[in-house]
């Protein structure tokens, strides 16, 4: 494995943290990195977690949403079919979503007009 230097990156997830080939010792995620707040120039970098606490709290207590800063190493490709991710080594959640009640979302109802 060829790794880079140490990064510190601030991103969101954007969609839900799963568990890694270990099951319930690791965990992977999607960190979505919005340099300049325009979609068109998101980057979605792969991340993986190894430490079994850490994947244990990534899996029970993050949300699509949370704002993070992590930090790590990037696991950078040997070969074309080699995959490029970040092993995360600390993680911070910045900002948690905001979670929604069920009760407290507008009800949304279709209503036809039949003449």
């Amino acid at each position: 494995m060829m790794f880079a230097d140490l990064l510190v990156l601030d991103g969101f997830l954007d969609e839900p943290t799963i568990p890694g080939d270990a099951i319930g010792s690791t965990a992977r995620f999607r960190l979505t990195l919005s340099p300049t707040h325009e979609a068109m120039d998101d980057v979605v970098l792969p991340c993986s977690v190894t430490d079994p606490e850490m994947a244990r709290a990534v899996l029970h207590d993050l949300a699509p949403g949370d704002q993070l800063r992590v930090t790590g190493y990037l696991h950078l490709p040997r070969t074309p079919t080699d995959r490029m991710f970040l092993v995360v080594r600390e993680l911070h959640v910045l900002e948690s979503a905001l979670l929604l009640d069920e009760a407290a979302l507008p009800a949304l109802r279709l209503v036809t007009n039949r003449t």
